[in-house]
């Protein structure tokens, strides 16, 4: 079963895909970066999973999949587009989560979206990590996904 992870940037989204891989599910970190067209994130993802802010702005592109959606509320707000894009979020369907619960729920979280018991051991060793990532978007890439996706 593959799933998706998003929330607004700064919603533990890349600590996600890391330990989401560590405990042998491996996941991407916004797989929607340089891609063009729908059908090429399709193929990027097929056999994956992808935490990605980028659906606070489409949507959840493979509705079977389960979605984790993380809500940090104050984080973004006034940087343009991001309360739209937070609005937008409440609408996705899966599992809502606040970001100050994720440790609290961390059990459910991870049962949700691969339907196995979580490895406390990998967990732990994770949960204290802040994990940030260094890679750029491509912008017109991005709009050119965009308007693919409408």
């Amino acid at each position: 079963m593959n799933f998706f992870i998003t929330g607004l940037p700064r919603s533990r989204t890349a600590w996600f895909a890391a330990f989401m891989t560590a405990s042998g599910y491996p996941c991407l970190h916004e797989g929607m970066n340089n891609c063009n067209t729908y059908d090429e994130y399709k193929k990027k993802i097929s056999g994956v999973n992808d935490s990605n802010t980028g659906f606070a702005f489409i949507g959840n592109p493979l509705p079977e999949r389960p979605v984790l959606i993380i809500h940090r509320v104050g984080r973004m707000d006034g940087v343009t587009g991001m309360t739209e894009a937070s609005k937008m979020l409440g609408n996705i369907k899966g599992l809502h989560v606040n970001f100050k619960d994720i440790d609290s729920r961390i059990i459910e979280i991870f049962n949700y979206l691969t339907g196995d018991d979580i490895n406390m051991s990998i967990y732990n060793l994770f949960k204290n990590l802040n994990i940030t990532t260094m890679e750029e978007m491509d912008i017109e890439a991005a709009k050119r996904l965009v308007d693919d996706t409408f």
